[in-house]
């Protein structure tokens, strides 16, 4: 190994000025690449301002009424609380584990308590930073469909 290094260090000595600064651009650049290519997922892509969210819930394979509600997300929102806070049909006790986010996407699990152990999963998609679908679904079957659209931006903190 001490070799190899001492026969990279004379490489290195051996190059000019010109080839320095041409490896460490290069560097620089495949360094930038590679960070850009994994999103922070602390950095979540939704835009902030008034958002229209239709909820439809699903029985067998269709759509039930929907639902439409209006809602401001300021820019320091926790996207868990915004965007993933969906209620599950006939049971308002589940709850949300083993969450996994990215900067477009949350995805969790669902244990709900009652009679009958019931479980299922979550998901929002955001396809732009302001539009996504979401859905959850209870022993494998979909039982609840979002869609969220950013419409304006919000004009108080009271909206």
């Amino acid at each position: 190994m001490k070799q190899y290094l001492n026969a990279m260090v004379l490489r290195w000595r051996r190059w000019n000025a010109m080839e320095r600064v041409v490896a460490l651009a290069s560097l620089a650049v495949l360094s930038l690449a590679a960070a850009a290519s994994h999103a922070d997922p602390g950095d979540f892509q939704a835009m902030p301002g008034l958002w229209k969210i239709v909820t439809h819930g699903v029985h067998g394979s269709h759509a039930g009424q929907s639902t439409v509600q209006w809602h401001c997300v300021d820019e320091g929102a926790d996207p868990w609380d915004e965007f993933a806070n969906m209620p599950v049909p006939a049971n308002d006790q589940c709850r949300r584990s083993d969450q996994h986010r990215s900067s477009t996407a949350l995805a969790w699990t669902l244990s709900c308590p009652g009679s009958a152990q019931t479980t299922g999963r979550g998901r929002v998609d955001f396809d732009s930073p302001e539009h996504y679908t979401a859905s959850t679904s209870l022993h494998g079957h979909e039982v609840m469909h979002v869609e969220g659209r950013r419409y304006a931006a919000c004009t108080s903190a009271n909206d």
